[in-house]
């Protein structure tokens, strides 16, 4: 055979050996489930046909899969899951027997235009009318509540904590707000980390327990039968609310105790806090309590209860992806299209570990949807809604894991959690994917929820994601606070941090703090704070802090460095602290190319960033506690090229200045760090908006600018956006700007956010939104109307009457006509008529009660004088419940406290100084 024969032979064989590989890789097989299956059948058809068929469930899906790729591990499947419902009462567990491969991977998905529901609840239909009241009902519910029977509840341990009419959530019973008694407790070191590690030595002997102890007054707690079912909603702090149940209450003493410790003591006799799901506290329609004692539901339905669909969350983890530690991990593993709904509140458990605040736990399965030991696995194109839970984690070792294309929304819990190990030298949570998600409506039920946490997880792509109303922060991104670590030997149960850090690999770093000058620098810990070099980018974020105070868009904290903020678009995040955030102990962090619109706060800065090409129309453009000279930290870094437009229709004193207790009197370039090559511009006419120089001239040197030097610092110049532009999302300038020769580029933002969600681009100067309306300020000088003037003293501004309801003395007694408001000063105060007190400003025990003619959807309060000893508690009716909120210097942003809340007109609105003194209202700017 000549070589030219024997070369075609060869390539013969060749040829046919690719085609053969190729078939055998292409090979796939497709297996079906369908709510009229049996797990008895092949799976191999999609509709029943005499003995064969679908499959029922998708755990024996996930058997039959693993039978195919024990046989054949380069099988390619495909399960498709027809419309319907899929009660789930287990948790479906795939581990590394269920894995595919890079070329065959395993996709669960749904059937093509079909829509299958996973369900962690259980219908309640057996609903009965009361025969007999309940004892301890309210009076009003008498005669008007139905029960259902839940058999066996008490032996399976199910504690009903939310209930839902097909998607709607239906309210719990809930007391009114109730103050603590005013006991002083001691100091049991159930406070902040920061502020203990003044008091503990590193070494010795650990301290007492957490003090689970509740003072009530009167007959506010009850020891009530089922008592482990009645929980206590504790907000003691502007950024987080617990839900505890109740252990056992001491009635005489009037002490109740709670079942697990709270994140921080209760101390201050006015917060208030809520009793849940106790009897005497369902008084009105839509609510309902669950006594696991009886094994009985308890409802007053609004309407026809035979029209409803009652659900109570069962099962909290409805999918876990769980490989072993250290591998073999889980791989290549698939789901698509699939709808989570109905799943469990988390709860506060004895052996929790939290992360910061315990805004979540660590390593906890409280999500529908968990990959635990993963790698390289996707979730795309799933609804997860009406659910108490959170929706999907991502859980210690986790790579490569793209979470994509996913609608959350109208969820107990948080959205989106990465969290790897405790502080430690285990970096193992990175290079993970979460892009084109809309996520709204979380934190229904854990108010301090964030749409997406990341903590110890780096080298992630956070892109494209829309976020909006929430109760909290939008953006997470944390680590371990370096007076944590202090605190292991001596507080080890403590849940926040501590409980999560791996001792023995910390030790080298916390001897190496303690034997430095300064104990509290991050960079003695950051080998062990894995957040770092996360890429967030292209984000929509909306409407955050609804509910909680304290908070921001995009927030960071003690983390790793060289995490980047780039071309994320801010919008209507009103009373935050800085849209943009760098809290306690940050590391170098990168913000460049956002655009920040519709807030009273751009960025809060605690830290080392590299702030440039931002463009701000806020009200105070840069927040920060700091000496001028130190943003940019070891690196060096100037902020270089942004543009700060403060809106035209402010009426904020904010303006120019930075917002810092030393600050105020001065103007902004006397306190703000250096900045290169960067643009100051108002269309607001009044001080301090417009800086008293020239247009054109440097505000740094009062003197012209030349835009060709090198050395031009802040410019006082038009930068001449393209206003129609703006409109659509494109941050573009007009020809002649003088961005073009100080180097600042337009920003692109028409493709910012997810694919679900409609863009909303509200242009240049939209300091209050078409959903917001119309802005109405009430200042107060001395000429105003209240000035010397009693109860029914009244002020009307654009048409809207504030008047005062009640005044109470400094004795806590209300005096009526004989106390009055004061307007001194430019603010107001109030007059006692005991002769307590000074007369200029309110003091302890004084409060003022004033209402409005109009329903108002947001109220902020502009005080002057406030620091971090002063406390102002805002209450008022909110339905059968009372709305409380604290406000302090550590919660407000430069005196400014922003509630986003709707108040019916004629609501009396109280507000009473709680701590400290000297302080005083300047303005009340309502939102109708």
């Amino acid at each position: 055979m000549n070589r030219f024969r024997r070369c075609q032979i060869t390539l013969m064989i060749l040829a046919v050996t690719v085609l053969f590989q190729g078939s055998v890789q292409a090979e796939k097989t497709t297996l079906f489930v369908a709510p009229d299956g049996n797990d008895q059948w092949s799976g191999r058809l999609a509709d029943p046909q005499q003995n064969d068929g679908p499959l029922a469930t998708l755990d024996a899906a996930r058997l039959k899969v693993r039978q195919l790729k024990a046989t054949n591990p380069a099988v390619n499947i495909e399960v498709q899951i027809r419309g319907g419902t899929y009660p789930l009462t287990e948790t479906v567990v795939f581990d590394t027997r269920d894995s595919g491969s890079q070329d065959a991977p395993v996709i669960y998905k749904a059937f093509p235009g079909e829509s299958p529901v996973l369900t962690g609840g259980i219908e309640i239909s057996n609903w009965k009318k009361c025969a007999k009241d309940p004892a301890g009902v309210a009076p009003e519910a008498k005669g008007k509540l139905w029960v259902a029977e839940i058999p066996g509840a008490p032996k399976q341990k199910w504690n009903i904590t939310s209930l839902y009419d097909d998607d709607t959530l239906l309210k719990r019973a809930r007391s009114n707000g109730f103050k603590y008694a005013e006991v002083e407790k001691e100091n049991d070191f159930n406070r902040q980390g920061k502020k203990l590690t003044s008091v503990l030595e590193y070494e010795g002997e650990p301290v007492a327990p957490f003090d689970r102890s509740v003072h009530f007054r009167d007959e506010d707690i009850k020891d009530w039968p089922n008592l482990s079912d009645i929980e206590l909603t504790l907000k003691d702090r502007p950024w987080l609310v617990n839900i505890i149940p109740l252990e056992r209450v001491d009635t005489q003493n009037r002490i109740a105790h709670l079942a697990v410790d709270p994140t921080y003591q209760t101390i201050s006799p006015n917060n208030r806090y809520w009793v849940e799901n106790a009897i005497d506290y369902l008084d009105e329609p839509g609510e309902w309590v669950y006594n696991s004692l009886e094994g009985r539901l308890y409802f007053w339905p609004e309407g026809d209860i035979n029209d409803m669909h009652i659900v109570a969350p069962f099962l909290q983890e409805f999918i876990r992806v769980e490989g072993t530690e250290d591998g073999p991990f889980v791989k290549h593993l698939h789901f698509e299209g699939l709808t989570l709904t109905h799943g469990l509140r988390d709860s506060l458990l004895e052996g929790d570990r939290g992360l910061q605040h315990d805004w979540e736990m660590h390593d906890k399965g409280n999500a529908v949807l968990r990959f635990r030991f993963a790698e390289d696995c996707d979730v795309a194109s799933c609804l997860i809604k009406s659910s108490s839970g959170t929706g999907i984690r991502l859980d210690l070792h986790c790579q490569r894991i793209k979470v994509t294309r996913n609608h959350l929304h109208h969820l107990g819990g948080g959205g989106i959690v990465l969290s790897g190990y405790g502080p430690g030298t285990k970096d193992v949570n990175k290079n993970n994917v979460v892009h084109d998600n809309y996520i709204h409506d979380i934190g229904e039920l854990l108010l301090h929820s964030a749409a997406i946490l990341v903590a110890q997880s780096g080298h992630n792509e956070i892109t494209h994601n829309t976020i909006r109303d929430v109760p909290y922060n939008g953006i997470v991104v944390s680590g371990c606070r370096p007076h944590e670590f202090y605190l292991v030997h001596r507080i080890p149960f403590r849940r926040a941090w501590v409980s999560s850090i791996r001792f023995e690999e910390c030790e080298p770093f916390i001897k190496q703090g303690l034997a430095a000058q300064y104990h509290n620098r991050l960079d003695h810990f950051l080998p062990l704070l894995h957040a770092r070099e996360n890429r967030i980018s292209k984000n929509d974020i909306s409407r955050t802090l609804l509910k909680l105070h304290d908070g921001n868009a995009i927030y960071f904290s003690a983390m790793g460095k060289d995490n980047v903020v780039e071309r994320n678009y801010l919008h209507e995040n009103r009373g935050t602290a800085g849209a943009i955030r760098l809290d306690d102990n940050p590391s170098f962090t990168i913000i460049r190319e956002n655009v920040i619109t519709e807030s009273e706060q751009g960025l809060g800065l605690k830290g080392a960033a590299d702030v440039s090409n931002n463009f701000i129309f806020t009200e105070t453009f840069l927040r920060g506690r700091s000496l001028p000279g130190w943003l940019g930290g070891t690196k060096k870094v100037d902020p270089v090229g942004n543009i700060f437009m403060p809106p035209a229709s402010s009426k904020s004193s904010s303006g120019l200045y930075l917002t810092d207790s030393r600050a105020t009197e001065r103007p902004f370039y006397e306190n703000l760090p250096k900045m290169e090559k960067s643009i100051y511009f108002t269309k607001n006419g009044s001080a301090p908006y417009s800086p008293k120089a020239n247009l054109g001239s440097d505000l740094f040197t009062g003197q012209r600018a030349d835009l060709n030097e090198n050395s031009v610092k802040l410019v006082y110049a038009d930068p001449m956006f393209d206003e129609a532009a703006a409109k659509q999302g494109l941050y573009r300038f007009r020809a002649g700007s003088p961005t073009e020769k100080l180097g600042i580029k337009p920003i692109d933002l028409r493709d910012v956010g997810s694919s679900l969600a409609e863009r909303n681009f509200n242009g240049l100067d939209a300091e209050v939104s078409n959903e917001l309306g119309r802005q109405v300020v009430f200042s107060f000088t001395n000429n105003t109307p209240f000035d010397q003037s009693g109860i029914h003293a009244s002020m009307t501004v654009d048409g809207i009457t504030m008047s005062t309801v009640d005044i109470i003395d400094i004795d806590g007694i209300t005096k009526g006509s004989t106390t009055s408001i004061h307007a001194g000063l430019n603010a107001v105060g109030v007059v006692s008529a005991s002769g307590k007190g000074d007369g200029k400003n309110f003091d302890v025990g004084e409060a003022w009660v004033f209402q409005f003619d109009e329903n108002i959807s947001s109220l902020k309060l502009e005080i002057d004088g406030l620091d971090e000893a002063d406390g102002f508690t805002l209450s008022f009716p909110d339905g059968a419940d009372e709305f409380s909120a604290k406000i302090s210097g550590s919660s407000t942003s430069n005196g400014s406290f922003v509630l986003e809340r709707k108040i019916p007109a004629g609501t009396p609105i109280h507000l009473e100084l709680s701590a400290g003194g000297i302080a005083r209202i300047k303005a009340i700017k309502i939102t109708p």
